[in-house]
C-alpha cells in the first residue's frame, strides 16, 4: 500500500492546498492542508518517517490520496476548515460533542427581545454569547439574568397598534398573534417588569435588555450604574417600593460577580488557551478575560494529533469558526507552526483584527500557567469517567491485539511488592474487570517467606504462588486425574514394593491415579492415620513424565477429596521447597501419629536404603501440614491477564510459579523505569506506543497497585508501632497485659519497677520471664 501512495503522491504539485487519504471504500478519513502539497504529502511516506500511533492507523486504512490547489496557505486553512465539518473524517482532530454547543441568544432584532438558548450559531442580527459546553451553567446563567433583570419568559411580543393598551399599560401587544389579555404569572409575583401586557414600552424593556447583554458580556458596571440611578429617581419621586426593589436587584448582580477571578482591570479583552494531553485525548481550558476580569471558563476534549503544534491549531480553527464573542487578543501555550495564517483565519471570523501571542514571560505567561493548572485538573477528572465509557473497552481490545492474545481480557490482576528498606514487606493484588477497577476483589498478602529481608523477586514468587493456589489445576491435554478402580490395585501395589514407597496398610480406595491414554502413570493418596489426621503420602510418578508436573496435580486431587481442612505429609529436606510450592506449610511439633508413621518407615530397612541412595546418607524429616483454603470468590476467579510491576526479574519469578503449577494464565511485566512491556521469553519489550490506549489502561492498573500495596504497607506498620514491648512475652496475654498497663501505667515504668514489686502483681515466675524480655 505504501508502494501504491508513493506513486500517486509522487504526482502531487508544489503547491498551497488540501490532501484527503481515503480508504478502499472511497470514503475520507484524514483531510490536511500544506504550503507545500508534494513535501507534505512525501513525508508520510518517507521510509525514516516516525509517525504517531493515530497516523500509522490511518496510512494503514489509507487506499488512495487526493489533493486540491489553492491560492495560499490561508485559503488552504479555510477549504480544510470547511471539508473536515462537512465530512468529519475518522482520523481528524475534532472537537468532541461540537453538535452539542450552547449559545445564549438575546433577539435584539426584535421589538421586544428574547434570551433563550439556541444550539447554532445564525446571521440573523441577534446578538449570541458562546459556544458553552456545560448546558447546567447555561441553565444556571439563563435563570440568573432573568431574576436579576426580570426579563419576561413569554416569546413571540409584538406592539398592536389597532387595539386598546389594558388598564395600566403603556401600549397593546399581541402574544404570538393574540392581543393579550393580562401580565403573565411571573409579573404577579415581581419577576417580570410586564412586557407580555404592555406594562413597559419596547424602548424601557430594551434598557433592561441592553443591560442583560453588558452583563453576560462580562461588563456589569454600566448595568450598575444605570440601576442605581433609577434607584435615586424613584426615592426622589417617593416611590420608595420601587427603590427598593432595585436596590435589591443592584445587590443580587454584585453578589454575583463577587465569584469572578479580578486579573488586572486594565487588561484588554483576550482569550487565554492551554491544553494538557492524557489518556489519548487532549484537555482544552478556555479562560474568557472581559473588562478586566475573568468572565467564563469553558472546557473542551479533542482526540488525535501528532504534534502539539497541530492539535493547538486544530483547536484554534474549531474554535473560532463557533465563536460568537471573539476579542483583539488571543493567548496560547503553544505556539502553532502557521502562526500568521492562523491567526488571518481567525480575523476573518470576526470584524477587526485578532493578534495571536505565545508568551514567553510575564504577566501573559501567568495566565497560562493557571490555565494549564485548570486543564491539568480537568484531565484528572475525566481520568475517572474514562474508564466507563466506551474508551476503556477500546483501550481492553488494543491491549489484547498488542498481547496477540485470543480471549477478551474481561478480568486482570495486577501485583505489586512495597516495602520500606526490608520491613513491614507486603503484597497487594488489584482487579480489573472490563477495564473498571474492582475493588471487592482486592487482596493483600503479608509476606512470610522475606521477613527482615529486600528480595522483591522472592516476594513476588511467594505472593502470586499463594494467589494460584487457589486455582483449580489444568492438566496438560490427552491426561487426566480420576479415583483408583479395584483393577488398579495390583499395579499400585507392585509399583510400591518395586520403588521403596511407602505401602503400610494399602486400600485402593484412598488412591487417585495419574493416566495417559489407559496407561496409569502416576497415584497418590491420603492415608487416614486416625479420625481427624489425613496423610499424603504413597505419591509416585513415572520416570518419563516428571516434567509434567503430575505429581502437583494429584496431590491437589487428594487434599480436595480429603474430608479434614487439615492435612498432613512428610518428606526429605531435599525436597522441601518443591512442596512449599504446594501450599504446605512447615511444622515443628507434628502430630503423635505422624510421628509413629515414621518411626515404622525408620525400621524399614529396604526403605531407609532407597531413600538414602536417592538423597544422601543423612535423612532428614521434613513435616508438612496444609490447610484448606476458606472460599475466596476472588482467588476462585480465573484472570485472563496477569500484570507484575516490576520488570525481567520479577515477571520470572511469577513465570516459574505458572510454569510449577501447570497453569497457561498470559503474564507481563511493567518496567516502572520507562514504562516498558516485556513478556516471558523476551529480552526486548514490545511495540507498544506510550500514546496507546492500551498503555493508558496498563499505567493505571499499575498506579492502582502500587497506591493499594502502600496503604496497605503504611497499615501494617502503623499496627506494629502501637504494639506494646509486653506481646512477645511468654505468658502474657491480654488480661495480664491489662492488668499491668493498668498498674504501672506504661511499659517503660514496668521495665524500671523493682522486681520484688513486679513479683507482687505477677508472680514470682512471670516477674523473672517479664524482667528477662524487657
Amino acid at each position: 500500500m505504501s508502494k501504491k501512495l508513493s506513486t500517486i503522491i509522487a504526482k502531487a504539485p508544489a503547491t498551497p492546498g488540501i490532501y484527503k487519504f481515503l480508504d478502499e471504500d472511497k470514503n475520507v478519513i484524514y483531510v490536511g492542508k500544506a504550503k507545500n502539497l508534494k513535501k507534505r504529502l512525501q513525508s508520510y511516506v518517507r521510509p525514516s518517517a516516525k509517525h504517531g500511533i493515530k497516523t500509522e492507523k490511518m496510512l494503514e486504512s489509507a487506499n488512495s490520496v487526493e489533493w486540491n490547489e489553492t491560492n495560499s496557505e490561508l485559503e488552504a486553512l479555510i477549504l480544510e476548515d470547511n471539508v473536515i465539518k462537512t465530512l468529519s473524517p475518522k482520523y481528524n482532530i475534532l472537537l468532541k460533542d461540537s453538535k452539542t454547543f450552547q449559545y445564549i441568544k438575546v433577539t435584539v432584532q426584535k421589538e421586544y427581545p428574547e434570551v433563550l438558548t439556541v444550539r447554532r450559531l445564525e446571521k440573523d442580527g441577534a446578538k449570541y454569547f458562546g459556544p458553552k459546553t456545560s448546558g447546567t451553567d447555561v441553565q444556571r446563567l439563563m435563570e440568573s439574568v432573568k431574576k436579576i433583570f426580570k426579563l419576561c419568559s413569554v416569546k413571540n411580543i409584538t406592539v398592536d397598534s389597532k387595539s386598546t393598551p389594558l388598564k395600566g399599560a403603556k401600549v397593546a401587544v399581541k402574544v404570538g398573534g393574540t392581543v393579550a389579555k393580562r401580565p403573565c404569572l411571573d409579573y404577579h409575583i415581581k419577576r417580570c417588569t410586564g412586557p407580555c401586557a404592555g406594562i413597559v414600552t419596547p424602548e424601557e424593556y430594551k434598557e433592561q435588555i441592553n443591560e442583560a447583554i453588558e452583563f453576560l458580556g462580562g461588563n456589569y458596571k454600566p448595568a450598575i450604574e444605570a440601576l442605581k440611578k433609577q434607584m435615586r429617581n424613584f426615592a426622589n419621586e417617593k416611590k420608595f417600593e420601587r427603590a427598593g426593589s432595585i436596590r435589591d436587584h443592584i445587590l443580587s448582580i454584585e453578589r454575583s460577580v463577587e465569584k469572578q477571578l479580578i486579573t488586572d482591570t486594565n487588561l484588554p479583552d483576550r482569550d487565554v488557551i492551554a491544553y494538557v494531553e492524557d489518556l489519548a485525548k487532549n484537555y482544552f481550558v478556555l479562560f474568557q478575560i472581559r473588562a478586566g476580569k475573568l468572565t467564563n471558563q469553558e472546557k473542551f476534549i479533542s482526540e488525535g494529533g501528532d504534534s502539539p503544534s497541530e492539535i493547538m491549531e486544530a483547536f484554534l480553527r474549531d474554535y473560532y469558526s463557533y465563536a460568537a464573542d471573539i476579542p483583539k487578543e488571543v493567548i496560547i501555550s503553544i505556539e502553532t507552526d502557521d502562526h500568521g495564517v492562523v491567526g488571518k483565519y481567525i480575523s476573518q471570523q470576526t470584524d477587526h483584527k485578532v493578534k495571536l501571542i505565545h508568551p514567553k514571560a510575564g504577566q501573559k505567561d501567568k495566565l497560562i500557567e493557571l490555565a494549564e493548572k485548570n486543564a491539568r485538573g480537568f484531565a484528572q477528572q475525566s481520568r475517572v469517567r474514562w474508564m466507563v465509557d466506551e474508551k476503556g473497552k477500546y483501550a481492553l481490545e488494543d491491549l489484547q491485539k498488542a498481547l496477540k492474545l485470543s480471549t477478551p481480557l474481561k478480568r486482570i490482576e495486577c501485583y505489586d511488592i512495597s516495602h520500606l528498606s526490608g520491613t513491614e514487606t507486603v503484597g497487594s493484588m488489584v482487579v480489573f474487570k472490563n477495564g473498571e477497577t474492582y475493588k471487592p476483589d482486592y487482596r493483600q498478602f503479608r509476606l512470610r517467606s522475606t521477613v527482615g529481608k529486600v528480595d522483591d523477586f522472592k516476594s513476588m514468587e511467594e505472593v502470586i504462588t499463594r494467589r494460584l493456589n487457589y486455582l483449580p489445576a489444568q492438566l496438560p491435554d490427552g491426561y487426566k486425574i480420576r479415583k483408583a478402580k479395584k483393577g488398579d490395585f495390583k499395579f499400585i501395589e507392585d509399583t510400591c514394593k518395586k520403588e521403596a514407597i511407602n505401602d503400610y496398610n494399602l486400600d485402593v480406595k484412598q488412591f487417585y491415579v495419574a493416566e495417559k491414554g489407559k496407561k496409569i502413570i502416576g497415584f497418590c493418596r491420603a492415608h487416614a492415620l486416625d479420625e481427624k489426621i489425613d496423610d499424603i503420602s504413597s505419591l509416585w510418578v513415572d520416570m518419563k513424565e516428571r516434567s509434567k508436573k503430575l505429581g502437583y496435580h494429584l496431590i491437589r486431587k487428594v487434599i480436595s477429596a480429603s474430608k479434614h481442612k487439615r492435612v498432613y505429609m512428610d518428606c526429605v529436606r531435599q525436597l522441601e521447597n518443591y512442596y512449599l510450592k504446594f501450599g504446605f506449610e512447615e511444622i515443628h511439633q507434628p502430630p503423635k501419629p505422624l510421628l509413629d508413621k515414621i518411626a515404622r518407615f525408620c525400621k524399614c530397612d529396604r526403605a531407609v536404603k532407597t531413600a538414602k541412595r536417592a538423597h544422601g546418607e543423612k535423612l532428614d524429616i521434613v513435616y508438612f501440614a496444609y490447610q484448606k483454603k476458606k472460599k475466596d470468590l476472588s482467588f476462585e476467579a480465573r484472570p485472563d491477564l496477569i500484570v507484575i510491576d516490576g520488570g525481567k526479574g520479577q515477571l520470572n519469578s511469577a513465570q516459574q510459579v505458572l510454569f510449577d503449577k501447570g497453569l497457561n494464565i498470559p503474564i507481563i511485566g511493567l518496567a516502572k523505569k520507562e514504562e516498558e512491556v516485556f513478556i516471558p521469553g523476551k529480552s526486548d519489550p514490545i511495540n507498544l506506543s506510550k500514546n496507546s490506549e492500551a498503555s493508558y489502561l496498563l499505567q493505571r492498573i499499575r498506579d492502582e497497585a502500587h497506591r493499594f500495596a502502600i496503604e496497605h504497607n503504611r497499615a501494617s506498620r502503623d499496627k506494629k508501632m502501637v504494639k506494646s514491648g509486653l506481646d512477645a512475652v511468654p505468658g502474657v496475654g491480654p488480661k495480664m497485659k491489662k492488668k499491668l498497663l493498668m498498674y504501672f501505667g506504661s511499659v517503660h515504668k514496668i521495665k524500671e519497677a523493682p522486681q520484688v514489686v513486679l513479683e507482687q502483681v505477677v508472680g514470682e515466675e512471670l516477674a523473672r520471664i517479664i524482667k528477662e524480655q524487657l
